[in-house]
């Protein structure tokens, strides 16, 4: 039940300001294209300016030149819980501007939805966490606690700017942190993990009309490829299938040879690449993965003495999971009930977001909630649905003041 100091909380809620401040985000590409230059900063500014204007304790935190984490505080922190929304300002690519329907900088209602890339993914959350932040500053109602809000840089990259925001030091001042993601507004208590490897298999280069006088890194290859689909079955077989995130999968995603200079018909290479997309589910090790991998390495040269590899780990960032009864899942739970009259969903988010860092490097219960399709980040069109985007941002201030609890 909405008590009276949420009630004059929501009462400071403006939709109309929720659509505007989302298209003027979403009007500023911040897509990181190094080769022109362009990255997150302009947005960053953006959202620096409302924390500002907000009152926030606002931080400027370089990360790399032109992609900054901007960080804003509402209270005093160390003096009671923090709460952070977490959100990030870099969106990916558009791809091929002439296969959208709408400009995917414009910002366009139709429909009741906000049309860009960005929308759902995630400018429309982060947005909803500034504004029930706004709301609570407004009413006047005093918080136990602090509200930290991370609009966080590189997400859609290696995530350099949670890394940075953990490794200076803000995660330990952080109890709790809900990630502002597209899920419409669904409560994901689990988030697969990563683990990105770039396999080299070294051969002899060689005529390919004599094959014999060189290796023929191909061939081995191929029978790794094999062995990892075999490793990919065992896996599954071993750790069954999560109710929120599915099974695990062990996905070729590149393969290139040769790995440097010009592709010729009659010349056999002497290097093939391979890189793998590993997405992990709670109980998988990716440690354990890379031993594994490497295992296959050694029976493959066990049979055949001219078999060469080695892999590098590029990134690996381990599975999250959270109980229904973590403290920050219970009162966003009882706050979507009386806010919406609906009983919460809850999943799994099957990629992996800044939370995945917060939660393994920063020690950090977290929970993914926030609005916008699941299904539509990356795609041409992207879109968002204003009703979520409000309701969102009734959802998250409800749960700051339960969470910090009032005076």
């Amino acid at each position: 039940m909405i008590n009276d100091a949420e009630k004059l909380v929501l009462e400071h809620l403006d939709p109309d300001e929720a659509i505007r401040w989302t298209q003027e985000l979403v009007r500023i590409p911040s897509v990181y294209r190094p080769q022109t230059g362009e990255t997150e900063e302009q947005a960053a500014r953006w959202v620096e300016k409302r924390f500002k204007e907000m009152g926030l304790e606002t931080h400027w935190q370089v990360v790399e030149p032109g992609r900054p984490n901007v960080i804003g505080v509402h209270g005093q922190l160390g003096q009671g819980p923090c709460l952070m929304f977490e959100g990030h300002t870099d969106v990916v690519t558009e791809g091929d501007r002439a296969a959208w329907k709408h400009d995917p900088f414009g910002a366009e209602i139709e429909n009741g939805c906000i049309y860009g890339r960005g929308a759902a993914d995630m400018k429309g959350g982060l947005v909803a966490a500034m504004l029930a932040t706004k709301a609570v500053i407004e009413s006047g109602v005093k918080l136990k606690g602090s509200i930290l809000i991370g609009a966080l840089a590189d997400e859609e990259g290696l995530m350099k700017g949670v890394k940075h925001f953990v490794k200076s030091g803000w995660a330990e001042k952080v109890s709790a942190a809900i990630i502002c993601e597209p899920e419409d507004n669904r409560l994901c208590i689990v988030q697969k993990g990563v683990m990105w490897v770039r396999i080299l298999v070294t051969g002899k280069m060689a005529h390919g009309c004599m094959p014999l006088t060189g290796v023929n890194p191909i061939y081995h290859m191929g029978a790794l490829l094999a062995e990892l689909k075999a490793l990919e079955a065992d896996e599954i077989a071993r750790h069954g299938s999560d109710a929120y995130l599915g099974q695990p999968s062990i996905t070729p995603t590149i393969v290139r040879s040769p790995v440097r200079g010009e592709a010729q018909n009659n010349v056999m290479p002497a290097q093939c690449t391979l890189t793998l997309d590993i997405r992990l589910i709670p109980g998988q090790s990716a440690e354990q993965l890379e031993e594994r991998t490497r295992d296959i390495f050694r029976r493959l040269k066990a049979k055949d003495a001219t078999f060469e590899a080695d892999l590098e780990v590029i990134e690996s960032r381990s599975p999250t999971a959270v109980s229904k009864d973590e403290r920050i899942v219970v009162q966003l739970a009882n706050a979507y009930r009386d806010v919406t009259a609906k009983e919460p969903v809850y999943g799994g988010v099957p990629g992996t977001t800044d939370g995945t860092i917060l939660f393994a490097r920063g020690g950090v219960p977290i929970v993914t909630c926030g609005p916008g399709d699941t299904l539509i980040p990356h795609h041409v069109d992207e879109y968002l649905d204003i009703e979520q985007l409000i309701e969102a941002t009734k959802v998250y201030a409800v749960t700051a003041l339960r969470y910090l609890g009032s005076e």
